[in-house]
């Protein structure tokens, strides 16, 4: 797919941990073209990447692939991506004990949250995540999750954290209700 491309210089955002090393790879292997991977996961970082490649590029057109790869790259630490789902199983890890179908809430892949309602995780999950000591909130809503819920969401957000800018998204990913991009 990338020797197919009729660019020279292409930058690959696997937007998934589990699609970095196969995109590293395949990289490697194309001579006749420059290629950077960012590696980007989950799709809030590689979102903000491609804002930033776009903010880059209008700054400075004549950057470096190299350039403004790097500057995509370090981007990334810049975000923390929250995600709640609900739980397949009973489970306890670190402490945090999980009946099967509660909302589940993740920090950056790592069990954060759980509870009855989804109000009340995606709350619990901003204020673990520290969102206070960011500006700003996209909710990505997507399975099982609609426009209006996602506004009823974000208004009860908004009341807790009245500092932070709040955008609502719809992102139709599967499993997942919403998954939240703090920056």
């Amino acid at each position: 797919a990338i020797e197919r491309l009729p660019n020279e210089e292409i930058i690959l955002l696997p937007n998934n941990k589990n699609v970095i090393l196969a995109a590293r790879q395949a990289a490697e292997q194309v001579t006749n073209k420059r290629v950077r991977v960012v590696p980007s996961f989950p799709i809030p970082q590689g979102i903000t990447a491609m804002f930033e490649y776009q903010n880059a590029r209008s700054i400075e057109p004549a950057a470096t692939l190299d350039e403004t790869a790097d500057q995509m790259i370090e981007v990334l630490k810049l975000v923390v991506t929250g995600e709640i789902t609900r739980a397949t199983r009973d489970v306890e890890i670190d402490g945090l004990i999980v009946r099967a179908e509660q909302f589940i809430g993740l920090i950056d892949d790592v069990l954060a949250v759980a509870g009855d309602e989804i109000e009340h995780v995606a709350v619990d999950l901003l204020r673990k995540a520290n969102a206070d000591r960011y500006e700003r909130v996209t909710l990505y809503y997507g399975d099982g999750s609609t426009e209006t819920d996602a506004r009823t969401l974000m208004r009860t957000l908004e009341d807790v954290f009245a500092d932070l800018e709040f955008e609502v998204v719809y992102g139709g990913q599967p499993l997942y209700p919403y998954i939240i991009s703090i920056e």
